[in-house]
């Protein structure tokens, strides 16, 4: 069962995710989409990024009548599936769910990078902020005291 936040919040977070590919789209040339978009997930399915791409994937297949494909390629902190996406044809039809790891995190750490977070991407719209949470078994000595 879903708490009414996070319900509101997922449908802020498509209606935004719909705005701005729709302003995208009216950008392009009047014919956008006339052919199947990918969102390119570079994490594990089931993970929060994956569960995000396919709603915003299915919101988006409804909206413009054009397949959405997930296409989930995890590895190397992320950087497999943004390399994907990074050389591909910039035309909005291969997308990439990215974090801070795959966008700011994973520059700082490793010495070369298979593509430039700056120059490769074009930012669209941020979908959503993940918090944190560490827990521990309840008998345990450790607490927030």
């Amino acid at each position: 069962m879903r708490k009414p936040f996070m319900r509101n919040t997922m449908a802020l977070l498509i209606g935004a995710a719909m705005f701005s590919m729709a302003a995208l789209a009216s950008a392009q040339a009047a014919t956008y989409p006339h052919k199947p978009i990918r969102i390119v997930v570079p994490f594990p399915a089931g993970g929060v990024a994956d569960t995000f791409g396919r709603e915003i994937g299915r919101k988006l297949m409804e909206a413009w009548g054009q397949p959405v494909v997930i296409d989930n390629r995890p590895g190397a902190g992320g950087n497999i599936g943004a390399d994907i996406v990074a050389k591909s044809a910039p035309d909005g039809y291969t997308l990439v769910i990215g974090n801070i790891g795959t966008h700011a995190v994973n520059v700082s750490l490793l010495p070369a990078m298979p593509f430039d977070t700056i120059k490769d991407f074009t930012p669209i719209v941020h979908v959503l902020d993940a918090e944190g949470l560490l827990v521990v078994n309840p008998s345990s000595p450790r607490s927030t005291d």
